[in-house]
């Protein structure tokens, strides 16, 4: 009886270890450092001081300037005019890489730019983005792919629930795409959208729900319709809305459906639809895949609007590079051809391909990162611009990065039959499969067919970091896209695709680890007028700190006067002002209501007489 219950309780106790080895459970980077430095810009270098938490890896410095956007207006510079800002801070140095263990760590900058000159003594921000390059990547699911080699991205990761709160764990939500779709297999049929909740079993089916949506009989070779990636509807995730495209009438919509686990997806029949299709206008494509528009929207769920893109490898000379806006009620807001993406001129031989983007990432405030696997053009965008003006051809476009700094570029190796040519001729080398923005406004760039490049990091002003690749990694042809949670969450990462990757039709979400964080550098001077003003000026630290949605900011005034208070975000736009008046001497406070705003990093800056401090808070959702 005893050799009984011995067995038996060494069968329950491997079965619980055997569970615990197969949960997905983290353990995640996590840097912290001071929110403000000083620093004489004399000889003697700045040592910034930081901290890794979680696991030790690769880290980068980046130094930017501070409110200074103001005075950045469409600049183009850089060896065949790589780099385009405008309204924006601009990056002054990057550093090497530099690999830190766990605990008190430091970098040092020489007060130098990148061309090895000393900059102006002011007021900077410094930023540092990280990584774990020393473990193996931990697998999140083996039911759900990233998405498709060469397709626009076919799912989202979710931290926040429809009320702005952030979740025990994360989800993520997708569509079941023709390449790994298996319609004798229910979870893989054709016109699947699917659940997938982060934290449990990566191998247990039970933690997947799906929903199919009828219009699609069978995968798209075959049929009249196909679809594109899709999104949950802000503040009730029990709709979705995506693109659906009629082959036959060479048209386009976007759908919206009520996700019914387990059973057959509700088409809303009042909500965008056919009647309102989007015209292909007789553009002839180079293949049957190339047609697939995904739809994006904030993931916080904080901005009301919906953008699809037609992604299409079609004929050079033939401008398609639309920009679609719909909001949630189902109107569409704009629809603009993205001009800058037309490229009739490129010296790339083959005419059947054009520079169309393909995938859209945001951090909030109506800036997306807009990207294309098809070309060298990579850029950031302030929708809010479009939103006013639709016709606005110009200042949208807040930075561009594109082929002369050996970033993300095309036909940069040395025996190139088309040197520097910006289009693709289908051999996807160094192709960017999507892209991302962290908390601290960095991009981040999935790659595939670069050796074993998995990403390239830029800074908040589209300045090469590096590319990097992950522990382990082989160097197989093609990689799918790559998703990006950046939110406070222990489920904070890149969710990657499997480590070995030579089959498209390969399952799986795989995890590696990454922070990244910052602050102030302010010149010595500045601190010694703050401190002899402290006795009567002082501006303390928001509170609570991380907030959602409200915080006070608490001031005192050493005598009455004008009195500005603005709010900044890590690319150094002013995005809110709370106060603009004249005060009395004495105590105040202000309060902040983000609700308006997504979650990440932003500045508070008093303005009084001689006296400015700037203080950083963050947001969540």
């Amino acid at each position: 009886m005893k050799k009984i219950l011995l067995l038996f309780v060494t069968i329950i106790l491997f079965a619980s270890w055997s569970m615990a080895q197969t949960t997905f459970s983290p353990t995640v980077m996590e840097i912290t450092c001071p929110a403000e430095l000083s620093y004489d810009f004399g000889d003697e270098a700045l040592v910034v001081p930081f901290t890794v938490g979680g696991v030790p890896g690769a880290f980068w410095l980046v130094i930017n300037t501070f409110g200074k956007a103001d005075q950045i207006s469409q600049v183009k510079n850089g060896f065949l005019g790589w780099h385009y800002v405008d309204k924006i801070d601009t990056t002054v140095y990057v550093s090497g890489r530099y690999q830190r263990e766990l605990g008190d760590q430091r970098i040092s900058w020489d007060g130098a730019n990148a061309d090895g000159a000393k900059v102006p003594e002011d007021t900077y921000t410094y930023h540092i983005w990280g990584y774990d390059d020393q473990s193996p990547r931990q697998k999140v699911t083996d039911f759900v792919p990233t998405s498709e080699t060469w397709d626009s991205p076919m799912n989202t990761v979710y931290t926040y629930d429809e009320q702005g709160m952030l979740l025990e764990k994360p989800f993520l939500f997708g569509n079941r795409f023709f390449h790994n779709a298996d319609d004798e297999v229910s979870w893989k049929r054709f016109g699947t959208a699917w659940k997938w909740e982060s934290g449990g079993n990566p191998e247990d089916l039970n933690n997947l729900e799906t929903t199919w949506m009828p219009m699609y009989v069978d995968r798209a070779f075959v049929s009249n319709y196909a679809y594109g990636g899709p999104v949950l509807v802000a503040g009730d995730y029990s709709q979705f809305v995506h693109t659906s495209i009629h082959y036959p009438s060479a048209t386009h919509t976007m759908l919206k459906w009520t996700f019914v686990a387990g059973g057959d997806a509700s088409k809303d029949p009042e909500w965008l639809g056919w009647d309102q299709d989007i015209e292909w206008e007789g553009i002839e494509s180079s293949g049957f895949w190339s047609e697939r528009p995904t739809v994006y929207a904030n993931p916080d769920g904080s901005e009301p609007y919906i953008y699809g893109t037609q992604p299409a490898a079609h004929l050079k000379q033939r401008q398609w590079d639309p920009l679609v806006c719909v909001n949630l009620d189902g109107d569409i807001v704009f629809r603009k051809m993205m001009d800058e993406w037309f490229m009739p001129n490129d010296n790339n031989p083959r005419d059947d391909l054009n520079g169309t983007p393909i995938s859209m990432s945001t951090r909030g405030n109506n800036l997306w990162q807009y990207s294309s696997w098809l070309g060298c053009l990579q850029e950031l965008i302030d929708t809010t611009k479009l939103l006013d003006d639709p016709d606005d051809d110009q200042d949208y476009i807040k930075w561009q990065n594109t082929n002369g700094d050996y970033i993300l570029d095309k036909f940069f190796w040395a025996d190139s039959e088309t040197p520097w040519a910006c289009l693709d001729n289908y051999t996807g080398r160094g192709s960017v499969t999507n892209a991302a923005l962290d908390n601290e406004m960095f991009g981040m760039y999935a790659r595939s067919v670069l050796g074993t490049t998995c990403l390239t990091i830029l800074t908040q002003d589209g300045t090469g970091v590096a590319d990097v690749s992950f522990f382990g990694v082989d160097a197989a042809p093609y990689r799918t896209n790559t998703l990006y949670l950046d939110s406070g969450s222990q489920y904070d990462g890149v969710y990657c695709p499997p480590p070995i990757h030579d089959d498209i039709e390969k399952y799986g979400v795989w995890f590696v680890t990454f922070d990244s964080n910052g602050g102030k550098i302010i010149p010595v001077e500045g601190v010694a007028v703050e401190e002899d003003a402290q006795a009567a000026y002082a501006l303390g630290q928001n509170a609570p700190n991380p907030f959602n949605p409200t915080t006070t900011i608490g001031f005192t005034l050493a005598e009455a006067g004008n009195v500005t208070i603005d709010v900044y975000n890590v690319a150094g736009q002013r995005i809110d002002t709370l106060v603009n008046d004249f005060m009395d001497a004495g105590s105040h406070s202000v309060v902040w209501n983000a609700s308006g705003f997504s979650a990440g990093v932003y500045f508070y800056t008093v303005n009084s007489g001689d006296f400015t401090k700037t203080m950083k808070m963050t947001l969540l959702k």
